[in-house]
């Protein structure tokens, strides 16, 4: 078991080389945790296998008339080596993780937000699982799976304790992966040849018969509150990123707004006005800034176009290089990636 360090202050799609397949922006070769890193080296094993360090910083978050307030450290999963893709569990207990060390394969880690604790959730020698999730129902955990020597896999549902994997669609590669509220449907980034795509699976089809929606996906993705769309990321001509929305049932696909700068990734939350919820919330970081914006959390709003408001500065709170970002369910934590 490790433990997590308490700080003072504090908050990938993973790939073995395949040239002929694109893979996303962030890729990075996959690691399991088969031993502890040494602390004690001028370079982590994980970095020493191909893969960047980076850490997850976990910080209080308040609220004050309806803002976001980034407030106290509050821990996180630091050590030498990569941690990344964080995800807090819908009961807001603990925090899973993708980690590495110098196998060259990724497993997937549980931190306990109580307590510090971290433990293995996979350990599957020679084979890979990374972008853990807790989904919305069917299982008790969703990942990419990477089998032996492959590039990529597809998303698989297990039990908690990783017992009854098994596939929950069939194309593959993919890279990230979101389930539909009534998991009958999940849309995948699709790693093709030249270009990748986002594609929409219909799980109750037989056989199964991706959906093709877009060209050049990102990896951010997120549900909507009622669970029937999706939030989406795309590159801009431009090559910044914007969200679009998906409708899960007809694989439309609309126009949203852009994210801040060279932001390629957000986290959503659903925030309450006056006890009822009324709008999503969206964090982004770009720049060494936070950013918060909001949009109606009505799917068929014609217009959707957040104004950016900055919250941090995380260059103050000792972060660098943060791009993904996690909240948790009761919008009370926010986790952040960021270099060692």
């Amino acid at each position: 078991m490790r433990r997590c360090l308490a700080l003072a202050a504090t908050a990938g799609l993973m790939a073995c080389s395949q040239p002929e397949t694109q893979a996303p922006a962030d890729a990075e070769p996959p690691v399991i945790p088969a031993a502890e890193p040494a602390a004690d080296t001028d370079t982590a094993p994980a970095e020493a296998a191909g893969l960047p360090g980076t850490d997850i910083h976990i910080f209080a978050l308040d609220w004050v008339n309806g803002q976001p307030v980034v407030g106290a450290p509050m821990g996180g999963v630091i050590r030498p080596g990569y941690d990344n893709q964080p995800a807090f569990t819908p009961d807001g207990s603990g925090l899973l993780y993708t980690a590495g060390d110098d196998s060259g394969e990724t497993d997937i880690w549980r931190l306990d937000l109580a307590t510090g604790a971290t433990v293995p959730v996979t350990r599957t020698a020679d084979e890979s699982e990374y972008s853990p999730r807790v989904p919305p129902g069917e299982a008790a955990l969703a990942y990419i799976y990477q089998p032996p020597g492959g590039y990529a896999g597809n998303a698989y549902l297990a039990d908690a304790d990783n017992s009854d994997r098994r596939p929950a669609e069939q194309l593959a590669p993919v890279g990230y992966y979101l389930f539909s509220g009534d998991m009958r449907h999940v849309v995948t980034f699709a790693l093709g040849e030249t270009t990748n795509t986002l594609q929409l699976i219909d799980r109750t089809a037989d056989p199964e018969a991706p959906q093709f929606v877009a060209d050049n996906p990102g990896r951010a993705m997120a549900r909507n509150l009622v669970g029937d769309g999706a939030w989406v990321t795309l590159t801009r001509p431009d090559g910044g990123t914007a969200v679009h929305r998906l409708d899960f049932a007809t694989g439309t696909l609309r126009d949203g707004f852009a994210l801040p700068s060279d932001s390629m990734d957000f986290a959503r939350i659903t925030s309450p006005i006056s006890g009822m919820f009324a709008f999503d919330g969206f964090f982004s970081a770009a720049g060494g800034t936070l950013y918060y914006g909001t949009v109606s959390a009505d799917f068929a709003a014609a217009s959707l176009s957040p104004a950016w408001t900055e919250i941090a500065d995380l260059t103050a709170l000792g972060l660098a290089e943060v791009n993904r970002i996690a909240v948790s369910p009761g919008a009370d934590r926010i986790a952040f990636v960021a270099a060692d």
